[in-house]
């Protein structure tokens, strides 16, 4: 099992990746979190993370993701409440294809850091009703 500083580190490059989209999208947009889209995205994102640095699914794996969402959170009650969500929600559509995209913009940015993610962006540009 790895250590928390190490849980800390790779979950951190997660929420930098994630961060860096919200800070490119409008102000009102920074909740956006509680959109089970935006939910998913994040968990795909960590979860590209997890499976990259070789974590198992249980234990490791979802120590990595609940890290992520405490750090994306600034706190452990919010995050701790977006991870149970995000395990309640596995199949639900929407939050389902949130994931996918998340993970695969994680994916080929870890296979060229020169490619910048637009997974959000792209989201928050359709029309509202898509959210």
């Amino acid at each position: 099992m790895p250590t928390l500083k190490r849980l800390e580190e790779l979950a951190g490059v997660g929420r930098d990746f994630i961060g860096l989209q919200f800070r490119l999208t409008p102000d009102e947009l920074m909740h956006s979190i509680d959109q089970l889209w935006v939910l998913g995205y994040c968990f795909g994102v960590l979860d590209a993370v997890r499976q990259k640095a070789q974590l198992g699914d249980a234990v490791e794996g979802l120590s990595l993701v609940a890290v992520g969402f405490f750090l994306l959170m600034s706190g452990e009650t919010k995050g701790a409440d977006m991870m149970r969500q995000a395990l309640n929600r596995q199949e639900d559509p929407g939050f389902a294809h949130g994931s996918l995209r998340g993970e695969g913009d994680m994916f080929a940015w870890l296979a060229d850091t020169t490619q910048s993610p637009r997974g959000l962006s792209e989201h928050f540009s359709r029309s509202p009703s898509a959210h």
